[in-house]
């Protein structure tokens, strides 16, 4: 066996360099994660009004004075104004699924279905909490829509908050904390509060 520390002692150095470089491998050939600038606003906002059927994977959760909810949101947008919904808790038992359309709202919980003209109207009086539903296809998406008002803009023109009176008159504070990195990007994280709500939205992933 040769004694490196006597007949070769320039390799001990060279030898802890290699080792150091083994060790901190993954952090030197790393490569950084890449985000892709936002379009700009005027064409970003256009692109994504234009985006009429899509779906989404969210999780969801509500503070209510009288109840707490989490779940797993499963959206579907039809077109313009039709979607359907799917809210399930944590082991896959459904809390609420939603539908609207043309003929009107419906919401199917505990087993039982009811129908509405206005969906949001329909949640409160049933589940005791609401969420601004008639105007969801456009806050999903980061449109504060012609109801939105006090309308805040970050530096690439995409809106981080609004306010929003639904239609049974609630006044909601709108926050988007976080975008997904691509171009159009679209929300992923989002905050709705009320005077006795809260709301916090995490989409997984668009479609």
């Amino acid at each position: 066996m040769k004694d490196f520390s006597v007949r070769y002692p320039f390799y001990q150095p060279a030898l802890m360099l290699v080792i150091c470089l083994l060790l901190s491998g993954c952090s030197l050939w790393q490569r950084p994660v890449t985000t892709a600038q936002p379009l700009a606003a005027n064409e970003r906002e256009q692109r994504i009004m234009a985006l009429q059927q899509f779906k989404l994977q969210a999780t969801l959760g509500i503070k209510a004075p009288d109840d707490s909810i989490s779940g797993n949101l499963h959206w579907q947008q039809l077109n313009s104004t039709d979607y359907q919904a799917q809210l399930r808790n944590a082991i896959g038992i459904s809390l609420f699924e939603l539908s609207h359309s043309s003929n009107g709202s419906a919401i199917k919980i505990r087993g039982e279905t009811y129908t509405a003209v206005d969906s949001s109207s329909l949640l409160l009086q049933l589940a005791g909490w609401s969420i601004p539903l008639h105007d969801m296809p456009l806050w999903l998406r980061g449109l504060p829509g012609n109801k939105g008002r006090d309308i805040v803009r970050d530096e690439f023109g995409r809106v981080t908050s609004f306010t929003l009176t639904d239609s049974t008159g609630i006044v909601w504070q709108l926050r988007y904390q976080s975008f997904f990195p691509d171009a159009l990007a679209l929300p992923k994280l989002l905050l709705l509060s009320s005077s006795d709500t809260q709301i916090k939205l995490v989409i997984r992933n668009w479609q």
